[in-house]
């Protein structure tokens, strides 16, 4: 069954050290097998060299009227210089709570999460998905923060090459992601950068359900 995602998409933009035109707000509507689950939203500010990115997401999953999985997730990103200074994340994952803090200091970044603590390269990159970098910087072999725990995920990225979506309305480039989390769960993602380098769609699997992400102004033409 095809899973849809309708989300807001607000279209000021700013250029921002990136060195992408960022949107003032991303927002996508999830769904998982054909109903709505939740939404994720990103909002960002820009001022100088710095980003400051806020992120939420919240899914919930019923069967006859009972909640069986609930999902949040709340996450302050602040970039300066096209480098992550500090992150600070809460999840509750169907009861189960996480956190990862990261600071800077003295020039170098410093984790400490559910997962435990560490000193990381300080071109770390989070997995919060939206920053371009993700995929497009070398090497195509990347060990990602894990937003939710402060582990590590190793990504192999595999960039397929241009398409046309929604309809063939939106150029976009479309990557591939492989990986394993600290539980040993594979980590598979499709996921679709526009001309402009921001986010516009997501498709993966999850407990053997499909879960896509769709930006609102597509969402129409892409049911």
């Amino acid at each position: 069954m095809k899973i849809f995602f309708f989300g807001l998409f607000i279209l000021f933009f700013f250029y921002s050290s990136t060195g992408n035109t960022l949107p003032t707000e991303i927002f996508f509507q999830v769904y998982r097998n054909g109903d709505k689950i939740g939404y994720h939203k990103i909002n960002f500010k820009e001022k100088k060299n710095t980003i400051q990115a806020i992120i939420e997401i919240k899914f919930e999953v019923t069967f006859l009227g009972f909640v069986v999985y609930d999902y949040f997730h709340i996450n302050k990103e602040f970039w300066e210089n096209d480098l992550l200074n500090n992150l600070h994340t809460k999840t509750d994952k169907n009861g189960e709570s996480m956190f990862c803090n990261l600071t800077k200091k003295h020039k170098k970044l410093f984790s400490e999460g559910s997962a435990g603590k560490d000193q990381l390269p300080l071109k770390t990159i989070p997995t919060s998905y939206w920053n371009h970098k993700l995929v497009s910087s070398q090497p195509l072999n990347k060990r990602v923060l894990n937003t939710q725990d402060c582990s590590f995920i190793d990504f192999k990225i595999e960039k397929i090459g241009e398409e046309r979506i929604y309809n063939g309305y939106l150029p976009s480039t479309h990557f591939k992601l492989s990986g394993q989390e600290l539980t040993g769960e594979d980590v598979k993602i499709d996921i679709w950068y526009d001309e402009n380098k921001n986010w516009v769609k997501m498709i993966f699997i999850k407990d053997n359900s499909k879960i896509e992400y769709f930006l609102d102004k597509f969402h129409e033409d892409a049911k």
